[in-house]
């Protein structure tokens, strides 16, 4: 498979990447830092995106020179924000990456025909984002935006009747979001995620990394 990893260069997406190559796939990694990509692999084609603007999902999309089986959408952002400390900037550029970025290279890559008939659109969403689930939060801006792209999930599985298209929750992971006392590592949660794209078979739901479904 072509599998397309935005926020390759780090954390989740960078396990992810290596557990692709692992598995004999074609890795696509698009980042904001493409310079910290550093792997000597024939199989990876490493590009500039940044999801904050508009015309670079434009620019990647059309810069693009081969067709996509999997999209996974785990770049994201997370800004330490409560109720008593909202910040209105905080959630603009939460939306533009968290939301906004997924839904709109999704939409980008169908109408070009870049995104295969029969793929898969992987959400990497959080259980932050989980309505029915949720008792708290560190970051008002995070759940917010994680439950709106659940929607649109939901939306573009309605929509895309010849894609999968599903949100996963990546569980507590240790990364520089997550934190060191995470007790999930990125090579696990990368090895889940890896194995829900290849052997998926609905489309339309919230799962997590270990395949359970998780409340909308």
């Amino acid at each position: 498979m072509n599998i397309l990893i935005t926020g390759a260069n780090r954390g989740i997406g960078y396990a992810l990447l290596q557990e692709a190559l692992k598995r004999g796939h074609l890795v696509i990694a698009a980042t904001r830092k493409p310079e910290m990509i550093k792997v000597d692999n024939n199989r990876v084609s490493v590009y500039f995106l940044d999801l904050l603007d508009k015309d670079s999902i434009e620019k990647f999309v059309e810069t693009l020179s081969v067709e996509v089986d999997a999209l996974i959408n785990n770049a994201g952002v997370l800004y330490k924000d409560s109720f008593e400390n909202l910040e209105y900037d905080y959630f603009l550029n939460t939306f533009k990456v968290n939301t906004l970025g997924p839904l709109f290279l999704s939409q980008r890559l169908y109408k070009s025909g870049k995104l295969k008939s029969g793929g898969k659109i992987i959400n990497i969403s959080s259980i932050l984002g989980s309505i029915a689930l949720l008792v708290g939060t560190t970051s008002y801006s995070y759940s917010v935006s994680k439950a709106a792209l659940n929607m649109v999930t939901k939306l573009l599985s309605s929509k895309l009747k010849d894609i999968k298209v599903i949100s996963v929750h990546p569980g507590w992971v240790k990364t520089d979001m997550g934190g060191k006392e995470a007790p999930v590592m990125p090579e696990e949660s990368a090895k889940g995620i890896m194995d829900i794209i290849e052997n998926v078979e609905e489309s339309g739901v919230f799962l997590d990394y270990t395949g359970k479904s998780l409340p909308w």
